[in-house]
């Protein structure tokens, strides 16, 4: 990933937490790869269904648990870019393809 990238992505991931705070979220977890913040309503039932989803509860508070979900944004968003950049150049090689065929 280029390094203005990594940069916006760092910068989003960090505006992302910090989203989730302000929005009373105190615990998130990764399923599937991407990061979900658990809602604050459920936090009496958050251990309870992190446990039938086979998921970590972490908490916002801990520093580690956010550099988790941190790292966890990061491959979210390079794993979506390469999928997106894979996608544009199968695009380009079927354009490329279909010119020129006959009818």
């Amino acid at each position: 990933m280029k390094q203005e990238i990594q940069e916006m992505t760092r910068r989003g991931a960090l505006a992302a937490v910090g989203s989730w705070r302000e929005l009373g979220f105190e615990y998130a977890s990764i399923v599937d790869g991407v990061p979900r913040p658990w809602d604050p309503e459920l936090s009496e039932q958050i251990d309870l269904e992190a446990r039938q989803r086979g998921v970590e509860v972490l908490s916002l508070a801990n520093q580690d648990h956010v550099e988790s979900i941190l790292e966890a944004i990061f491959a979210y968003v390079e794993r979506s870019l390469h999928a997106s950049q894979t996608t544009a150049e199968l695009r380009k090689l079927g354009a490329r393809g279909a010119r020129g065929g006959s009818a």
